[in-house]
């Protein structure tokens, strides 16, 4: 009898342990396997989320067309030099002035980059705004050459004038006009799998086209400002 009392607990004891040992392995990976779904769901519901907003995000495009072509008419995603070159042809031409030669070279590089935000500064996605530059020599009077660069300030594609030369022409009234202007571009970029569900752009519904409405204003607006020689001096500083 003393023997049965003593064997139960050690019984007892020895069944705890066995359920310790094998049962607690298969209790802990039920607990993994658990918090592994409840990631996998959250990921679901984000995808789920980010799909619908890609759905209100292309329903913003459809409602503004003319604003969405406007825009990759200013910033195109390739160079487009027939199209600079047409369009320096035109304002020549309707400017009053002649385009003498002309010039263009693709320049590619650190020329404005915009990061798509990645926890990690390394592994954050990069796109690099290019620039096409036209180096072209025109002809004409005074008036001709500042209404041409009047028009290529209003032009419905991103440029910079960075440089103007002009100077005066033997035996000629019409002066030559040495002009450096860049025309931007931002090639297309893809994003890689895993920066896909982080871009900022899929957690929002509509775009801010306030950008399309600025450079309507800018290429076409009546509030632009144009080149002006100012109350003092003369309107032709290039005549004797």
């Amino acid at each position: 009898m003393r023997l049965k009392i003593l064997f139960f607990p050690l019984s007892l004891a020895t069944a705890i342990v066995l359920f310790i040992w094998f049962i607690h392995p298969e209790f802990s990976q039920f607990k993994e396997d658990r918090n592994e779904l409840d990631a996998q769901r959250n990921i679901l519901r984000e995808v789920k989320i980010k799909k619908q907003n890609i759905n209100d995000l292309n329903a913003s495009l459809d409602d503004n067309l003319d604003k969405e072509k406007l825009i990759l008419e200013y910033l195109p995603p390739f160079e487009k030099e027939e199209d600079i070159i047409n369009a320096l042809n035109y304002l020549a031409t309707s400017s009053g002035t002649v385009l003498v030669d002309f010039e263009a070279n693709i320049v590619k590089g650190n020329l404005g980059r915009s990061k798509i935000p990645k926890t990690g500064e390394e592994n954050a996605a990069e796109t690099v705004k290019h620039k096409t530059e036209a180096i072209l020599n025109l002809t004409g009077s005074y008036e001709n050459i500042r209404s041409f660069l009047d028009q290529i300030y209003r032009m419905k594609r991103a440029n910079n004038v960075s440089v103007v030369n002009i100077s005066s022409q033997p035996d000629s009234e019409n002066l030559l006009a040495k002009a450096e202007i860049y025309f931007d571009y931002l090639p297309q970029s893809r994003l890689s799998l895993e920066n896909e569900l982080s871009d900022p752009i899929f957690s929002q519904k509509s775009f801010d086209f306030t950008v399309a409405d600025k450079v309507k204003e800018l290429t076409g607006g009546d509030n632009i400002s144009k080149l002006e020689t100012g109350s003092v001096g003369r309107s032709n500083p290039f005549l004797p």
